[in-house]
Parts: C-alpha cells; structure tokens; sequence
C-alpha cells in the first residue's frame, strides 16, 4: 500500500503549505527525564504562499544559498548551516511574501502519556502525538488562510498541504486523520471541539509528500521548525534565540498578537511547565506569560 495521500482527482487551490518538522515526536521515553529516548521538545513549522508565488521560494533559496556562500548543496538545511548563516536564512525569510507558523511542544509532562481516543481517530499510536501537533498547526494556518481568502477573492479558498517526508510516519494516516475530523467536525462529535481545522480551506485530497531537499518552500518550512526548536532546546550546546526572533515580521498574528496564532507552546497550561529561564526565553519575546 502506498504511504502517499491520494491526489487522484484535480481540485484547484490558490494555496500552498509547506509543513516540516524538528526533533522527534515520540513520548514514550524523553531526555532529560530518561538517559536515552526522543528530544526534549517538538516542533512543526509550516510557510504559507500563494500557489502563484510558487516561484519565490526557489529564488529565496538561491538568493540566500548566495548570500551564505553555500556552493556544495543545492539545497538549504537549517542542521548543517553555521550560526551566522541559519540567522541570514531567517532575515532573508522574514522579508518574503509568505506567512509563517509554528507549534512547540515541551514532551516531558507528555512522556509516557497515552490518550486511546486521539490513538483511534489517528489509527495507529505511534502517530497520534504527531497528528495531534499537526491538527494544532492546521487549526492555526486554516484559519489565517481563510481569513486571508476572503479579503483577496470573496470567499474562502482552497490550499495544498505539502509535507516533508520523514522517515517512520504514515501520512496516509495523516489524511485519513482529517478525514475523521472532518466528519466529527460536521457530526457534532469533536472531541477538544473548541477550536477545529477550517475545512473551508482545506480538502483531504490536496496532500502531497516530497522529500525535503526536493522542494524550495520545504526548505522554507525547515527553518521555521528548526529555528524555533534551536530556540526553544536550551539545553543543547547551539543554544539560540536569535534566528526564531528574526522571523517576527512574518509570523502569523491578529493585532499583533502572536501566542495561539502565529506561535503554538504545548501543552495547553504552559505556566506549568519546568522550564528553565533560557528555555522561556523566545516564548516570552512573542507574548507568553510564563
């Protein structure tokens, strides 16, 4: 069976997010709380353009691959750049018609926790903490996109999620996930149904999965991911704020106000969370009160 979501019928979109990831989402057993085991944070980045922008990502990586002086890969990667080029790559991205969103998850209140009604919407229970994050994303980026559509056309349109393949993750679960949602959503039977994904925007069959280095606006959707995990992951020796700040001009906001918006902290009472002074740092720069 094909790990593909389905894209068999044409369906137009004026469009485009690009999701990537960093760190690892599994909970099962999380640093610092156990010797081995996933990373201490998770997060998802997703960029949003106009599917007639398309173009623009690649000359934002070019321009920026430029600008580094990166001649050995065609391609950008926020892991393998120096700290002085991952800070160009965000400066450079915070200047691009695009619109950028994050969701960072702290996993050690989450590490061992299992929630069997999320594991059967999500079909299998490696995956559902995963999909949570990214339904998380969704609610966030559908909503600015449909807001976004209905002041450019009159009515709210249709975008293409575009997922960067890593290795160990169904996304044909993913696709079924919003299907299921969807289906909840319209039964009345959503379970955390303060807030949904807004399906006016999105449709289970715009989903495509491509390889990273593969695709401009993935490389786009890396940095975000990336640098807001960098600035969260306090702990490691590459410690840094600076590159997540300097995405400011193009994250996601509503009267400039970032927090549930533009920037996701999980889990839902962050207040509560043992992070340590450097770790609160980047949130509190884009609002929290923690």
């Amino acid at each position: 069976m094909r790990d593909q979501p389905s894209t068999d019928v044409p369906i137009p979109y004026d469009y485009i997010a690009y999701i990537d990831e960093a760190g690892d989402p599994g909970i099962r057993r999380v640093m610092p709380i156990d010797n081995t085991g996933g990373t201490e944070w998770f997060s998802v980045g997703c960029a949003v353009i106009k599917a007639t922008r398309e173009r623009e990502a690649v000359d934002y990586v070019n321009r920026v691959r430029g600008l580094i002086r990166s001649s050995q890969r065609p391609d950008l990667h926020y892991k393998k750049l120096q700290p002085w080029q991952r800070l160009v790559a965000c400066t450079e991205l915070a200047k691009e018609n695009t619109r950028l969103f994050a969701v960072v998850s702290n996993k050690q209140t989450m590490r061992g926790y299992r929630n069997p009604n999320a594991e059967a919407v999500s079909l299998h229970p490696n995956d559902y903490f995963y999909n949570y994050c990214i339904r998380i994303l969704l609610e966030r980026v559908t909503e600015w996109v449909e807001r976004r559509s209905i002041v450019e056309f009159g009515e709210p349109r249709k975008m293409l999620l575009v997922f960067s393949k890593r290795g160990g993750h169904s996304y044909r679960h993913v696709e079924t996930y919003a299907k299921i949602l969807r289906l909840q959503k319209e039964t009345g039977k959503l379970f955390q149904h303060f807030r949904a994904p807004r399906f006016t925007v999105i449709d289970p069959r715009l989903m495509k999965v491509i390889q990273h280095d593969q695709n401009a606006g993935l490389q786009m959707a890396d940095i975000v991911a990336s640098a807001f995990y960098q600035a969260a992951h306090a702990r490691a020796l590459n410690w840094d704020t600076e590159p997540a700040k300097a995405l400011k001009p193009r994250l996601g906001s509503i009267n400039g106000r970032y927090v549930d918006k533009g920037i996701q902290l999980l889990p839902w009472r962050s207040w509560t969370l043992p992070l340590t002074e450097q770790q609160k740092e980047i949130f509190r720069f884009y609002g929290y009160r923690i």
